[in-house]
């Protein structure tokens, strides 16, 4: 028995037994409910004496709010008949207000609602629940008339017990009305009970199973997608039945068939680049050599006598072939890269490159240098175990040669003599072998990492863009991943991965 089939077997084993248990439980405090109680005429009789007692006590309670009004109306009515009521009634109100405690506030107001005075009880801390009710009261002295409004409280608890002296009362008259039939009304209510449990069973294996279809329906839905072309599916995993393990592997597959269009789809722009490039390449040679030429011959042939336009010339003809070298230097990058070969993929220590990079250090600083050395350090390290993967040494180390030269590049101007650094690191993690370029530098800004691998595009101010293209090709031709960033001495950090070697 899998996972799956034990979480519905458990699914719907709880269900009977939560509400077997649920109906037992209410049937049995029904049954001791009415057994303790008893079915009788005293107990009948004793429920309605309650009843009406708390009425009654209810209906006193509002005959005291009723003359506490009209008993302030009296007094308010006799001291606006004298002299200077004014002065006197806020008196008058805080005595009649100390002399009925429910008493919480009295407002007296003209007839078109000006206040004339208002006294009120500052709140208590009490907890205890209150329910407020107002009195009005006219007051009638010497063609005046004003209006009385006195607020009462009455506590809660009254009306409450009220209520379940009545709910009481008539469960019981139910109880009574009924009792022949109460055994019936059992059976009838397990009956349903029973139904009911069933019912539920039911519905949680329906809701089980539900959640099961629904999830492979998803999943049929998201292959019909990726059999569509929209690889960027993804279904989420948040079970641990076998149902999440098939749709982890399928995730893992649309994955992996996404990294696999990335990769055709990158080497493809690729190709079209070098049939560009070539093409230009060509275009370009072919006139280069008739203009040095022709700019040469305009500058021997010249027999005339006026030294100014002499010194035209050979200022002509130097600008002319020093462009003419600039330009048979890109049409040379243009053809390297139109000429780049596929990689021929063979087992080998990814640590050789790292230590042939090392040999071609001091030619990379000469040149970066205009032939003397460039003051940049370069540190190479690798693993003291063989870092086996299938690559193609030559191919490599052209792409690694390439990171190492532009960070020497972009250290040399930008670091003080001396100060400049580039690591050159080769290591494995999991199962992949690892090359890492790193340098101290300015660094590349970070909206441009995603377009620093695209053929021709460059932040340099001279330079063609195919060096990080190329680098980007001969790792896919690996089967590895490229990945530019920041590193921790604050300039670019290029990482290359390539598989290990399942021996490795």
């Amino acid at each position: 028995m899998n996972r799956f089939e034990r979480k519905i077997l458990f699914a719907i084993g709880l269900s009977v037994f939560l509400a077997l248990g649920g109906s037992i439980f209410l049937a049995r405090g029904a049954l001791r409910e009415v057994y303790r109680v008893g079915v009788n005429e005293r107990f009948g009789a004793e429920l309605v004496h309650g009843v009406e007692a708390r009425r009654g006590q209810l209906m006193a309670l509002r005959s005291s709010t009723e003359q506490a009004a009209d008993a302030i109306q009296w007094a308010v009515e006799a001291e606006l008949a004298r002299k200077r009521a004014a002065e006197r009634l806020p008196e008058l109100l805080e005595e009649l207000l100390a002399r009925y405690p429910f008493v919480t506030e009295i407002r007296v107001s003209e007839l078109d609602g000006t206040l004339v005075t208002r006294v009120s009880r500052p709140p208590t801390d009490d907890s205890e629940p209150m329910r407020e009710t107002s009195r009005d009261r006219a007051a009638t002295v010497a063609a005046r008339t004003v209006r009385i409004a006195v607020r009462v409280v009455v506590p809660e608890v009254y009306f409450e017990r009220l209520q379940q002296a009545g709910e009481v009362a008539d469960v019981y008259s139910r109880l009574q009305r009924q009792s022949a039939s109460v055994s019936d009304v059992y059976v009838w209510v397990f009956g349903v009970l029973v139904f009911l449990l069933i019912v539920v069973a039911f519905l949680i294996g329906a809701i089980v199973s539900r959640r099961v279809t629904r999830r492979v329906t998803a999943l049929a839905e998201a292959s019909r997608k990726v059999g569509a072309g929209d690889l960027t599916v993804t279904l989420p995993t948040s079970a641990t039945d076998e149902i999440t393990e098939l749709t982890q592997a399928f995730n893992d597959m649309v994955r992996d068939l996404r990294d696999s269009r990335t990769r055709i789809e990158y080497l493809q722009r690729i190709s079209a680049w070098q049939d560009f490039a070539r093409r230009l390449a060509h275009e370009i040679k072919n006139p280069l050599t008739p203009i040095q030429l022709a700019a040469q011959e305009l500058d021997e042939t010249y027999e005339g006598g006026d030294d100014g336009y002499r010194q035209k010339l050979e200022n002509a003809r130097g600008i002319i072939e020093e462009e003419v070298a600039t330009l048979r230097r890109l049409v040379g990058e243009f053809s390297a890269f139109a000429k780049l070969p596929r990689a021929d993929l063979a087992p080998a220590d990814l640590g050789e490159v790292v230590h042939a990079i090392e040999a071609s250090v001091p030619a990379i600083l000469e040149d970066e240098g205009g032939g003397t050395p460039a003051p940049v350090e370069v540190h190479t390290t690798t693993a003291t175990e063989p870092i086996r993967v299938r690559m193609d040494p030559m191919m490599l180390k052209r792409a690694v040669d390439n990171l190492v030269r532009n960070a020497v590049q972009a250290v040399h101007p930008a670091v003080p003599a001396g100060r400049g650094r580039v690591f050159v690191r080769a290591y494995k993690t999991g199962a992949a072998g690892v090359i890492e370029v790193r340098d101290n530098g300015p660094g590349i800004a970070e909206e441009s990492w995603e377009r620093a691998f695209d053929p021709y595009y460059t932040t340099k101010t001279e330079g063609t863009g195919l060096g990080l293209a190329i680098v980007k090709k001969v790792v896919l031709e690996h089967g590895g991943e490229v990945r530019l960033d920041r590193g921790p001495e604050g300039g670019a950090r290029f990482t290359l991965e390539l598989p290990l070697l399942e021996s490795g």
